[in-house]
């Protein structure tokens, strides 16, 4: 029943659906561009679905435990006799099981997500993102279950969060270095930045917020996102091309930053067979090897162990805390969140824009996480006085805190991944991401925990103590390669200010050379002392 055209596409593992599109001419007016706006636009989408399956919990967390230690607080908008949560996390320890919960998906999406990062690699990447991206929306659908099943085991949503970090962590390692194949070096932080705008997160605290009223249906948060979230999969395995030469177009060579060689994207429409899947073997331990792997890992642990705080937290927090004196509902608490993620979008790319201006990502990215201690510390104490100051201290918030989480996790591994060490060993892309993505991932998960915890012992104030020590570690940890890019900015100002007879700065080599003593001119004159390097 299927036509052999399909077949036969499909033997060569073309997505269908473009082979298709590629039939009608709809790219054959500008092809190379064309192609990338498509996959740009495509691997956006499913970037964006799997954030709609994974927000929504920590938008339901405030009618599953519903004011657990403050309802001495409940004022006009909720009364005692609507307030009822969803057991277990009803009970006083409500908040300590949620931690629990954010745990079991962060933790297996962080094993996920070193695994998938090497199987990507080896494997169809299209077949393997399509079957995460279906099992995200199982995952999503069977949490939904839950409440219209009346389910209150424990078990049952553990098993079901740690299926979904699971599926989840498929997606970041194919998604980035799909990219890498399709955009050079030159530009990345801008267009990577703009990529992983977090557009998912606003979209499904939104929708989850819909349902998260007293005693609402909150199955439906789930349960809606999953059904996205399976039509982004097949629209996924009908149109991804991981790899220009999927589609016989041939990368003559890598874009790189000016100054090397550029690149020659050259369609050949004539050819009909794609390569051959190559077989060199890529280990991670020679991934960490690359300049930047390990540095860059240690920082994304602790940038993602803030943000993910955030992000599983910040609707509870904000819905626990009273604003101008008033305890908001659960709704307007998911929706006020979302000017977190806002704040976001213009944090990412800006530090993307700047990154590439600046022609380093180190030293920008290390002051974010230095100015990022006293604007967390700024919301804590004045977040609550009025709604005007949790409206613009969220948006401050959502700058500085996603901004870095966004470069790093696209642009920077990205660089790593297509490292001029590796040569032409370009599977070491998905790898490369798959370690930092992993590295932060662990992060993400102790970092929801900790706050479950934390906060049920010694509240809040301890909770945003320990998310600044983390910005100040991961700005510790930058300070090699921080410094190596002001070196560079140093060099590049000495060159703007070279003339031609005369240079006004000393170079950085210069700079470590021990001046000579008792020189003579030529002349015959006893030198001054010292030997001079700067007219």
């Amino acid at each position: 029943l299927v036509p052999k055209h399909i077949l036969a596409c499909m033997a060569r593992r073309v997505a269908a659906g473009i082979w298709l599109l590629e039939r009608t001419g709809i790219f054959g007016y500008c092809p190379i561009n064309g192609h990338k706006v498509f996959i740009w636009t495509l691997t956006f989408l499913c970037y964006t679905g799997y954030y709609l399956t994974r927000k929504p919990f920590s938008v339901v967390k405030s009618v599953l435990c519903p004011y657990c230690r403050n309802r001495s607080l409940l004022n006009d908008n909720y009364s005692n006799n609507t307030v009822t949560g969803w057991a277990p996390f009803d009970g006083t320890n409500g908040e300590t099981l949620l931690g629990a919960m954010d745990y079991s998906l962060l933790f297996a999406y962080a094993v996920g997500t070193y695994v998938s990062g090497f199987i990507a690699d080896k494997v169809n990447t299209r077949y393997f993102l399509t079957f995460g991206m279906l099992g995200c929306a199982l995952s999503s659908i069977l949490m939904g279950v839950a409440y219209f099943a009346n389910i209150h085991h424990v078990s049952y949503f553990i098993v079901v969060q740690i299926m979904g970090g699971l599926m989840q962590s498929t997606g970041w390692a194919i998604l980035i270095a799909c990219l890498a194949s399709w955009f050079g070096k030159l530009g990345r932080g801008l267009i990577m930045g703009l990529w992983s705008i977090d557009v998912g997160s606003i979209i499904a605290t939104l929708l989850a917020s819909i349902w998260v009223t007293p005693n609402g249906a909150w199955g439906w948060s789930f349960v809606v996102p999953g059904l996205i979230m399976a039509a982004l999969g097949a629209a996924a395995f009908l149109f991804l091309v991981p790899d220009p030469a999927d589609l016989g177009l041939v990368v003559s060579s890598q874009v790189k930053d000016p100054g090397e060689d550029k690149p020659a994207v050259t369609p050949l429409h004539a050819q009909t067979k794609m390569n051959k899947i190559k077989t060199f073997f890529v280990g991670i331990p020679r991934a960490l090897l690359i300049p930047g792997v390990i540095e860059y890992s240690l920082v994304f642990f602790f940038v993602k162990l803030v943000n993910y705080t955030f992000k599983f937290w910040l609707p509870y927090y904000i819905a626990n805390n009273a604003v101008g004196g008033i305890l908001l509902t659960g709704q307007v608490a998911g929706w006020l969140s979302t000017l977190f993620d806002v704040g976001g979008i213009v944090g990412i790319v800006g530090l993307g824009f700047l990154s590439d201006l600046a022609g380093g990502r180190a030293a920008p990215i290390a002051i974010v996480q230095f100015v990022t201690i006293p604007v967390l510390y700024t919301y804590r104490v004045y977040g609550g006085v009025s709604f005007a100051s949790q409206v613009a201290l969220l948006m401050v918030n959502g700058v500085m805190v996603q901004s870095t989480y966004g470069i790093i996790s696209a642009a920077v591994t990205s660089d790593l991944g297509t490292h001029p060490t590796l040569k032409k060993d370009e599977n070491f892309k998905a790898t490369v991401t798959g370690i930092i993505n992993g590295t932060g991932a662990i992060g993400a998960a102790i970092g929801p925990l900790l706050a479950g915890w934390i906060t049920a012992d010694y509240g809040w104030d301890k909770t945003f103590y320990v998310l600044m020590g983390a910005n100040f570690l991961a700005g510790v940890f930058l300070f090699r390669l921080a410094l190596k890019d002001v070196l560079k900015w140093y060099e590049a100002l000495r060159d703007r200010l070279k003339t031609n007879q005369y240079r006004v700065l000393p170079s950085v080599t210069e700079l470590h050379v021990e001046v000579s003593e008792g020189g003579v001119s030529d002349s015959g004159e006893q030198g001054s002392g010292t030997k001079d390097t700067v007219l």
